[in-house]
């Protein structure tokens, strides 16, 4: 087994505030490009241009479609988890390359490293922030109203909650947070070492062909 200090977990970290205005396929487009094409550690933070929802890459569309927000733009991600609803919310997106350190670990794992590195900077905003223990957990369709093992909690209040995808290429970590975050403050608490990131030309086609070929089709969103 792989151990990494919470400290340490990430090296040589990218960070990527988005702030385009992109419709949901295409900001699920751009968190998987983000994977494919990452040689380094790189998270992105992006907010929402309108409410939407994001639901996991196992559940039913009918099911989404039954639920509160079934008149809302509604995207399947490539991670697993629940229905999201996004408005407010102040998304992530963490990519790890599968060279990296964080890729070796368990699933289960990898999302108790993310969590307790990001407590650091979420108690900031919310002192006693802490993760989900068993006790906290139900069970729901709906991810902020359904707490799992590990996520982060303030008193009984959900505050950040995620999913990952492990492919060969590493894992993508996506993540939605309640309330007034700092990107630089999240990024931080992942690595002492930050730096910029810019995308490319090649980069920004690729995530224009996955939304197009992918994330806006009936094909993928309602594949089960």
């Amino acid at each position: 087994m792989v151990v990494i200090c919470h400290e340490e977990m990430i090296t040589g970290l990218q960070l990527w505030e988005d702030n385009e205005t992109r419709t949901p396929a295409e900001q699920m487009a751009v968190d998987e490009a983000l994977l494919r094409q990452a040689c380094l550690p790189i998270v992105r933070f992006y907010r929402w241009a309108a409410p939407a929802v994001t639901f996991g890459y196992a559940q039913r569309y009918s099911d989404v479609c039954a639920s509160a927000w079934g008149e809302l733009p509604a995207i399947r991600r490539w991670t697993g988890g629940g229905l999201v609803f996004h408005g407010e919310d102040l998304t992530m997106a963490l990519a790890v390359p599968a060279a990296g350190a964080l890729s070796q670990l368990q699933t289960g794992m990898v999302y108790e490293r993310i969590h307790h590195a990001l407590l650091s900077a979420v108690d900031k905003i919310y002192p006693g922030a802490r993760l989900a223990q068993p006790e906290d957990c139900r069970q729901g369709p709906a991810c902020f109203q359904s707490p799992v093992l590990n996520d982060i909690l303030h008193g009984e209040q959900k505050i950040c909650g995620g999913a990952l995808r492990r492919s060969r290429d590493g894992i993508l970590y996506q993540g939605s947070f309640h309330g007034t975050f700092s990107a630089m403050s999240l990024a931080h608490s992942l690595s002492g070492s930050v730096v910029r990131f810019e995308p490319g030309e090649e980069f920004l086609r690729l995530c224009a062909n996955l939304s197009k070929e992918k994330y806006e089709t009936w094909g993928w969103n309602q594949m089960r």
